[in-house]
């Protein structure tokens, strides 16, 4: 195991939350209104620039499989190419790379205080994209979540249940993760020119209860997420405690493990 070192695209490292604060605005866009307090953005920086956010990672990897992880590269704001198709891509708040004896893993971490899982299910965000395409007969987002539906439920439609009742955000973010590059550098190529394929994805999504932090919209959540795990027919691993569920199933030849953790930043 090494150290965890955190970058964004510019390759500036983001060792305090100061630094995180300028690699964060510098991809994001000055006076970025999603740095806040109390907010996710601000949360995974001090969770991760201080000693807890490689605590609990450490900890988690160690609980999963037994071993320890070779970290290799960590981005935040990182895009996850979903296919070729132009613009629609998945923004990974941290994305890390690193392998575990052999193994190529993958997590993408997802931070959430009050953010819904999109406003959008998955009919509607087709329906969407339908009349779209019907004004652009050159867009491509009705054939991306199509291609999305039936990579998580082979045979299905966006119309079908229980997909077109799913919400579109976590189609899009497990069917992206699980496509990733096995490294950053080939991250970076061409959807189509990748040669290797991910044998490990761990997807964490972190709960923070700050300031900001709302019960029933936190429960709208995880409802909406265990919901999603359980159409996909994930097996829910053991419970470590009473903030943390673990979900596990082979995707594509792919070991998928995802996380929905509450941390207290209060």
């Amino acid at each position: 195991m090494n150290n965890l070192i955190i970058k964004n695209k510019n390759n500036r490292i983001l060792a305090t939350l100061e630094e995180w604060e300028k690699g964060f605005i510098e991809v994001k866009g000055n006076n970025n209104i999603h740095w806040k307090d109390g907010k996710s953005a601000f949360s995974l920086g001090k969770f991760f620039t201080s000693e807890n956010g490689l605590k609990w990672l450490n900890k988690l990897i160690y609980e999963l499989f037994g071993e320890t992880m070779n970290y290799e590269d960590a981005e935040i704001e990182h895009e996850s190419k979903l296919d070729s198709y132009r613009g629609g891509q998945r923004m990974q708040d941290l994305a890390i790379w690193g392998s575990i004896h052999k193994e190529k893993v993958f997590i993408a971490i997802e931070a959430k205080v009050l953010e819904s899982f999109g406003k959008s299910y998955v009919k509607e965000e087709y329906e969407n994209a339908i009349k779209i395409r019907n004004n652009k007969p050159n867009s491509k987002q009705a054939d991306r979540i199509e291609e999305i539906v039936n990579f998580l439920f082979p045979g299905k439609t966006p119309y079908d249940q229980p997909v077109c009742n799913l919400r579109y955000q976590l189609m899009h973010y497990f069917t992206a993760s699980i496509r990733e590059g096995v490294t950053l550098e080939e991250s970076k190529r061409p959807f189509k020119e990748r040669k290797n394929s991910l044998s490990t994805i761990v997807l964490p999504i972190l709960v923070f209860k700050t300031q900001h932090y709302c019960k029933n919209e936190g429960d709208k959540n995880k409802n909406d997420y265990i919901n999603f795990v359980s159409q996909l027919r994930f097996e829910e691993l053991k419970q470590i405690h009473d903030h943390r569920m673990i979900y596990y199933k082979k995707i594509n030849e792919c070991d998928v493990y995802t996380i929905y953790e509450e941390i207290d930043l209060l």
